[in-house]
């Protein structure tokens, strides 16, 4: 079986400890290679992974005719930029969510993927599991009836003021680390752009959001909020949907693996569905492989992504980010 030689930029840590573990249990995923500025980072990965090759830049990496697709981990700040420069070196790209800090930078890395002929999809992993995949076609066969309103939360604890995600300079801040899951989430049952965002939120002493509440109005008066902040004393994810004929309670974590519950909520009574979740990272990259290979099409699409960057946009202006 033909499998995808990929690269990967950074020897971030989301890397080490969850994305190229996942990678090693994909079926059509080669490690091909790791590049780190820091030489003796990239050694350390190549020991740890078996990576075939390392590169002393980014560059160097992008360079190398046998690598395919390129997997960015970067700073939010600096997406755009290798996103660019990837698609210019003819990889398809799998880039860290958010995708890029504008919706209008995020047009403009479009035309360039599109102008090389290259792949570019967004890493929402949470949006490859089973379980949201059937949640969806609960919704889509009326089993609740209309949607009326969707409420989605994702908090972590405070991380320390030296953390890359209370830096302004490197877009972080809860919105645009932990916000764009609960926003995407809403847009991915919903399936349609809001007619209406607004939002309140709190800016810590660094500038970033380390609060945010954001509200979102679609078509024929549904209303949804998404609840993100990095304030709290515990990880706490969830998310309810409300619908005229019941109620989904989801309690499970985002990119939560293993056998996940949710409820469908009536006035008479409360029915536990459970689904077996594999590892949602190792699913995205088992799904981009076979949009290179075999010509799928994304799950989580261009499209998806520019209105998930437009509510984003909205929603940072507002709260005076």
């Amino acid at each position: 079986m033909k499998k995808v030689n990929w690269g990967v930029l950074s020897t971030a840590n989301i890397g080490k400890t969850v994305t190229i573990p996942a990678m090693l249990e994909a079926y059509n995923c080669n490690l091909y290679g790791i590049a780190s500025r820091q030489i003796d980072k990239a050694l350390e990965f190549q020991k740890l992974f078996g990576f075939e090759q390392v590169y002393e830049s980014y560059e160097d990496l992008l360079a190398d005719e046998n690598i395919d697709a390129v997997y960015i981990p970067l700073p939010n700040n600096i997406h755009g930029e290798w996103i660019k420069k990837a698609a210019k070196a003819g990889k398809h790209i799998l880039c860290e969510k958010p995708i890029t800090g504008t919706e209008e930078e995020l047009r403009e890395v479009l035309e360039v993927c599109k102008e090389n002929n290259v792949i570019l999809m967004e890493a929402f992993a949470y949006l490859h599991s089973p379980v949201i995949r059937e949640i969806k076609e609960v919704i889509k066969n009326g089993e609740i009836g209309d949607i009326r309103f969707i409420e989605a939360t994702f908090l972590t604890p405070t991380p320390a003021a030296t953390n890359i995600r209370m830096r302004r300079d490197t877009l972080g801040g809860s919105i645009y680390d932990i916000g764009c899951y609960p926003i995407s989430l809403i847009l991915n049952f919903m399936d349609q752009k809001p007619v209406d965002v607004k939002a309140i939120g709190h800016l810590a002493e660094s500038g970033v959001d380390d609060y945010a509440n954001i509200y979102l109005e679609f078509e024929n008066n549904v209303k949804a909020n998404a609840l993100t902040g990095m304030c709290s004393g515990r990880r706490g994810d969830r998310f309810f949907i409300y619908g005229t004929k019941a109620t989904i309670e989801a309690p499970f974590k985002f990119n939560e693996s293993g056998d996940l519950t949710y409820y469908i909520v009536d006035d008479n009574q409360k029915v536990a569905r459970t689904v077996n979740a594999p590892n949602n990272y190792t699913l995205e990259f088992e799904q981009m492989g076979r949009c290179i290979l075999e010509g799928e099409k994304p799950h989580v699409s261009n499209e998806f992504s520019l209105i998930n960057s437009w509510v984003m946009d909205r929603a940072l202006e507002a709260i005076g980010y």
